[in-house]
């Protein structure tokens, strides 16, 4: 979430802790059937629009006697147990139903995977960067797995684990191929 909301500037990330906690702790997670508030404080949090009321209507109602809310506590444990028993087998069986090997041909427009380095000195955290880099084309194939890719305006190629890539799809085919062939770069500039 902290790295959806960034949205590029990663200085200011923590400002929005407070909200992306209380969006966490008050979301009934499918799996479980509980909020992270009932599972680790035994109530809902007091939602900012209801700060005022006496109570904060809940999914739950928790004992107020100490003994009755660690024995009430105890049986959401032993459902939410369940619930993620049942869960997890139909995240698998999901799963399963729609994976597909992928392989790349040569040609194809790919996203590689990054794995850059945190650099406090210059603010940044590898964490908040985004994932993917791209599009590289896919010019051979070294071994079954490894591939060679370039990209469009590089002369440099580097190689890759297929396990690293994944499909390229971009918004308008045509236009980018174009681009690619008149020798203007997307951006509106000339290759050089």
């Amino acid at each position: 979430m902290i790295a959806q909301l960034t949205e590029g500037d990663q200085s200011s990330w923590d400002e929005l802790l407070p909200e992306i906690a209380l969006a966490i702790n008050a979301s009934v997670s499918d799996s479980t059937g509980y909020s992270l508030a009932i599972l680790t404080q035994g109530r809902e949090p007091r939602l900012p629009t209801i700060l005022y009321d006496e109570v904060t209507p809940g999914s739950t109602v928790i004992s107020k006697d100490p003994a009755g809310k660690a024995l009430q506590l105890r049986g959401n444990f032993g459902i939410v147990r369940s619930n993620l028993q049942r869960a997890s087998q139909e995240q698998a069986r999901q799963y399963n139903l729609r994976r597909r090997e992928w392989r790349p041909n040569r040609g194809d427009k790919v996203w590689l995977r990054q794995h850059p380095l945190s650099k406090a000195a210059e603010g940044f955290a590898a964490k908040l960067a985004p994932k993917y880099d791209g599009p590289y084309t896919v010019t051979r194939f070294i071994s079954p797995n490894l591939v060679v890719l370039r990209r469009p305006r590089e002369r440099r190629s580097r190689s890759a684990n297929i396990s690293q890539l994944k499909p390229y799809y971009s918004e308008d085919f045509g236009n980018a191929a174009a681009e690619e062939d008149d020798g203007i770069a997307p951006g509106g500039g000339t290759r050089g």
